[in-house]
């Protein structure tokens, strides 16, 4: 099933952690907001219903950190870790449905296996291959619309992300955080990227994550390597990286930079870390 087919773009939910902290609920590294799906289900509902009053057309599954692979770092068993990962993963998913009724995408986030800000901790070959293909089994067993990788910005995890897709029946999307106008973060080229994804069956492409001024900056370059769906979705942070995302840039320069992400006529737009429904509501005030 082909998930875009409008004539404008669809709108993606914003920040789950941002929202989550807001709100009063701790979100100790490395789990972060993962047992929140377990202890805190309640607020995890609430902030996909408010991204929905507020225009959002796509729900992703708060499910950023539910890996073995997360809970085996914050010191459970093997065994334990998996049946806590899948339950918060399950529990995520229904989360996202019951919010979203029949009206609505939901999208099974995924995301690089350790820190997504710091490549150089990529665990190896083995292990993302691990956290990959179980996250993706657990999300075919329970149903999501399609799954989105995000925040992706090593070179080899994006290519066993794209090997571990090209097998299943689901669409699934891409997007990449960047280190400047022309590289990933793990300094590999965007061209490179772009066009080992190009080999792929990729629905969509799209740049997420990046404060304002690092997206701004990549926009030309990526539309002249990427012609097929694409979307944006920046932080609000005022510098990369090391931003709390509780210091961010004003409602007039995410207005302004919105505005001419949509005059670049993308399929997908929404707001990435330091984003609230305020903000999806200022996207869709702007598209009507």
């Amino acid at each position: 099933m082909k998930i875009i087919e409008a004539f404008k773009p669809y709108i993606l939910d914003g920040a789950m952690g941002t929202e989550l902290i807001n709100r009063g609920v701790n979100l100790p590294l490395p789990l972060w907001s993962a047992e929140a799906n377990l202890i805190d289900p309640e607020t995890v509902l609430s902030i996909h219903q408010d991204y929905i009053v507020a225009g959002a057309d796509i729900i992703t599954t708060n499910t950023f950190r539910t890996t073995t692979y997360s809970y085996r770092k914050a010191g459970y068993t093997p065994k334990r870790a998996q049946e806590r990962a899948k339950e918060s993963l399950m529990s995520a998913i229904d989360l996202a449905r019951k919010a979203v009724g029949k009206d609505l995408q939901v999208a099974g986030s995924i995301s690089a296996v350790d820190d997504c800000y710091s490549p150089e901790l990529y665990p190896g070959k083995s292990a993302v291959e691990d956290t990959y293909g179980e996250m993706m089994e657990w999300f075919i067993e329970s149903g999501v619309n399609f799954f989105l990788f995000e925040t992706m910005g090593h070179f080899e995890e994006i290519k066993i992300a794209l090997e571990a897709s090209q097998n299943i029946e689901s669409e699934y999307w891409i997007s990449i955080i960047l280190m400047d106008s022309e590289h990933i973060l793990d300094g590999h080229s965007l061209e490179e990227t772009i066009n080992m994804i190009k080999a792929s069956s990729v629905s969509c492409l799209l740049l997420n994550c990046n404060k304002i001024e690092t997206t701004n900056s990549a926009i030309d370059l990526f539309l002249s390597l990427w012609t097929g769906e694409w979307g944006v979705y920046p932080n609000l942070g005022k510098t990369d990286y090391d931003n709390d995302y509780f210091d961010i840039i004003n409602d007039s320069n995410f207005e302004e930079n919105i505005s001419w992400y949509l005059e670049q006529n993308p399929s997908i737009i929404g707001a990435c870390c330091g984003s609230t429904p305020k903000h999806i509501e200022i996207i869709k005030h702007l598209i009507n």
